[in-house]
């Protein structure tokens, strides 16, 4: 773990792993001896840790800071109905449009409890994704995409803030996807079948273009151009062109027909939510930036969303959130914005 620490290429990055990994409770000497060597070897380290801690420090404060604001701002209910324009590429392509807006007076867990949230938000979820990246092969940061033409000749495009690995032999050509979603356009060879693997569950071609995209557990493979063969335990099903299939909370589900191309909107650098909540909303767009947006209130997370928003622009999206929902935001360091 510690040559890990020492041989990421972002300094940021290795003083958040050397943060999150100094709270823990079986630190050893060695290793507190060795996040000595690297904070004092270069101004930089001790630069990066220090602004590490004090965002940390100063999330202490959020919790107090967003119950007064809170309790100032909401003179008054939501109003019933709303709309806005989410902004895109022109105003033809991109819309948001807000339903089943219910008035609620809303409370707030305890400020410790907040807090213990926003901490578990930054530490939990920046680790896992550091490692990752480290097994990795090609990643891509939030927001960034990025194509590569594999020895094979099969192309692949990554999404924003994914990780894979390529493993190929005389006798397959795999692809480990760690977590995001990728595009494949597959060469033929079909004594070398292509298998992404997502964990559980694979998808598994020879000469085909489709998307893959893993989400914890879960994974989504959608066809645009031949057939992929999705295989979970002892399950199997066969996914054609203009269908997508799911695997979720451990079972193949049933291949659906899908009547557009919104799986694929990403490749032209859209996204498109359909009558989702704001929390599945904000997971998505949170997909696209560095930094996270956190809404506060299980009333607001549950408010519905539907429209399309440019992910090459994704902090314009909060705008027009807090425009559509009546909503406050309270902007933190590291990139963290809490809706309320």
């Amino acid at each position: 773990m510690t040559h890990k620490f020492e041989s990421s290429s972002s300094v940021s990055d290795q003083a958040s792993a050397w943060f999150a990994r100094l709270q823990a409770d079986d630190v050893s000497a060695e290793e507190r001896s060795r996040f000595q060597e690297w904070y004092q070897s270069h101004p930089q380290h001790a630069e990066a840790y220090d602004r590490t801690r004090k965002l940390w420090m100063l999330l202490e404060m959020p919790a107090e800071r967003v119950y007064s604001r809170i309790i100032a701002d909401q003179s008054g209910d939501p109003k019933a109905n709303s709309a806005a324009v989410i902004p895109g590429k022109n105003s033809t392509e991109s819309g948001c449009v807000e339903s089943n807006l219910s008035a609620h007076n809303f409370r707030i867990p305890i400020a410790a409890a907040c807090c213990l949230s926003l901490l578990l938000t930054l530490a939990v979820w920046q680790l896992p994704l550091r490692m990752q990246d480290w097994q990795s092969d090609y990643h891509t940061a939030p927001g960034e995409q990025f194509s590569v033409t594999l020895e094979d000749g099969s192309r692949l495009t990554l999404n924003t803030d994914t990780a894979l690995s390529v493993n190929f032999n005389e006798q397959q050509r795999r692809i480990e996807l760690l977590r995001g979603e990728a595009y494949f356009e597959v060469a033929p060879n079909k004594a070398r079948p292509f298998i992404v693997n997502g964990g559980r569950a694979d998808a598994r071609a020879v000469g085909t273009a489709f998307s893959v995209r893993k989400q914890d557990d879960d994974l989504r493979v959608a066809v645009n151009e031949g057939a992929v063969e999705v295989r979970a335990d002892t399950s199997s099903t066969l996914v054609k062109v203009s269908q997508q299939v799911a695997y979720t909370h451990g079972r193949l589900e049933e291949v659906l027909n899908v009547e557009n191309d919104d799986s694929f909107a990403w490749r032209r650098g859209q996204v498109v939510f359909n009558h989702q909540s704001l929390s599945q909303v904000l997971a998505e767009i949170n997909r696209y930036r560095s930094g996270r947006i956190v809404a506060i209130k299980t009333a607001l997370a549950g408010r519905i969303i539907s429209g399309v928003f440019d992910s090459r622009d994704a902090d314009a999206v909060v705008d027009a959130l807090k425009t559509t929902l009546h909503a406050n935001t309270l902007s933190l360091p590291g990139g963290l914005i809490l809706l309320f």
